[in-house]
């Protein structure tokens, strides 16, 4: 398949949404920091719980900012040797690092859902902001679970063409 078909351009859609949601997260976070600090030093009355609010926002931010990194390939990878390998070679590698990348990443979703479904059921709240525990924590458990699926639809999809050996920028020399 190529760049343009159904599973692809549904993950850049998704991709595109979340980064939309990040920006308006980041801005709703400088303003509330804004506010509390104009109310802290102007006003000697701090924001209760807003630190506690923006540190969770972050968090979140930072896990769906992974997922659009997995979707658009922009995540940390080591290609130095890779762009250089036959297709053939190269196809192999990416394939391995797939199916890596799906396991850490369906271990991770275990985990997190295992663990807000706990928080969920004993009804935790953060100290100050009141905040029910499992939804920060559900930002961990969505963004690895979406992240896996992406991992899954890879393996059926090609999106990224191997470069020819000794091609530095992926065209053929």
């Amino acid at each position: 398949m190529h760049r343009n078909s159904a599973p692809l351009r549904v993950l850049n859609g998704i991709a595109g949404f979340v980064s939309r949601l990040l920006g308006v997260a980041l801005i709703a976070a400088v303003i509330l920091n804004f506010v509390n600090i104009v109310a802290r030093y102007g006003f000697d009355h701090a924001l209760t719980g807003a630190d506690e609010f923006q540190i969770y926002l972050m968090v979140g931010m930072a896990f769906l900012g992974a997922l659009v990194a997995h979707i658009r390939r922009r995540h940390l990878r080591m290609d130095v040797l890779t762009r250089h390998f036959s297709p053939p070679v190269a196809r192999l590698v990416d394939f391995v690092e797939a199916l890596l990348a799906i396991a850490v990443c369906g271990l991770m979703t275990w985990v997190s859902w295992t663990y807000t479904i706990k928080i969920f059921t004993i009804g935790s709240h953060s100290q100050n902001a009141h905040i029910p525990m499992w939804i920060p924590h559900s930002m961990l458990a969505v963004s690895f679970s979406l992240m896996t699926l992406v991992g899954v639809i890879r393996l059926f999809v090609r999106d990224d063409p191997i470069p020819a050996p000794g091609a530095v920028d992926g065209t053929a020399p």
